[in-house]
């Protein structure tokens, strides 16, 4: 069992680091706040005061921060300077690939082995266990890290080069965020015609428009119920992310852009929304 410093304790994080323990991994935690970390804590994580010193006597590294900045200054800022040679540095944070590809570079300079491996399946997947995760960089170094990443995900998808696990990642996130816009723009055009948005939303989900968003948060969204799940702020960060890739490689994704703009939208409209779904409060 490896000796892993999970950083980034927060909705995803805690449930995710709990989820090594359980495997039998020694784990150490550390967070902005140690008031996040609380729960894993009480599960048996130690607290690490110091990201550096924890780092030095660790196997594994893994962060699950806000996104791009935090990610930069961790591992280019600290971990690569102080990490032990062999030291496995996971970055499962939604980020930037060329970010990716630059931690990846610097780490094989210093000895270490660096994969970005970004999530899907939310919070619930989190807590179970189930993720799908998308690795890139070394076939290697994914073995190395399989037995730790399969406690926290049923799936692990290798895509190859380094950055490639978060270029998968905003693929995925393109197509889920335009399935929900589009969901709540369905139901919204249905209750305005006069339908019975119950009676619609019915349909949708056992015809050819079948998908989670339907089935999962739109319903929510009818009733007006908004519990917290994934900011609306990441989801702005995440499409950013996926439009600034698109450009890199020469492609327009006109409802790429929609959607994002849309979110941002919610963003400065409802600074206090605190789910993906609230998305909705735009067509109220």
């Amino acid at each position: 069992m490896a000796k892993v410093l999970f950083i980034g304790t927060g909705m995803m994080g805690g449930p995710m680091a709990a989820n090594l323990l359980r495997a039998g991994h020694e784990v150490v935690v550390h967070s902005r706040t140690r008031e996040r970390a609380e729960p894993v804590l009480a599960q048996g994580a130690r607290w690490a005061d110091s990201r550096p010193d924890a780092a030095r006597e660790v196997e594994c590294v893994i962060t699950m921060v806000g996104g791009p900045p935090d990610v930069e200054q961790i591992h280019l800022g600290e971990l690569v300077e102080v990490a032990r040679p062999g030291t496995l540095l996971v970055d499962m944070t939604t980020s930037s690939p060329q970010l990716a590809e630059r931690i990846h570079v610097v780490a094989l300079r210093r000895g270490l082995r660096a994969l970005d491996a970004p999530v899907t399946g939310g919070p619930q997947g989190a807590q179970a266990g189930t993720l799908t995760v998308m690795v890139g960089g070394d076939a290697a170094d994914l073995e190395a890290a399989r037995p730790v990443l399969r406690a926290m995900g049923r799936n692990l998808m290798h895509y190859g080069r380094p950055g490639n696990g978060q270029r998968a990642k905003l693929v995925n996130q393109t197509v889920g965020m335009l399935n929900m816009l589009s969901a709540i723009e369905g139901l919204f055009f249905a209750k305005k015609a006069g339908l019975d948005t119950g009676q619609i939303l019915h349909m949708l989900q056992n015809g050819l428009t079948e998908s989670r968003s339907l089935h999962g948060l739109a319903p929510l969204a009818l009733k007006g119920e908004f519990p917290p799940n994934f900011h609306p702020a990441h989801v702005v960060k995440d499409l950013s992310l996926a439009v600034a890739e698109a450009e890199a490689i020469g492609i327009d994704l006109p409802a790429l852009r929609t959607a994002r703009d849309r979110w941002a939208e919610l963003v400065r409209r409802y600074p206090q929304a605190a789910a993906v779904h609230e998305i909705a409060r735009l067509y109220e």
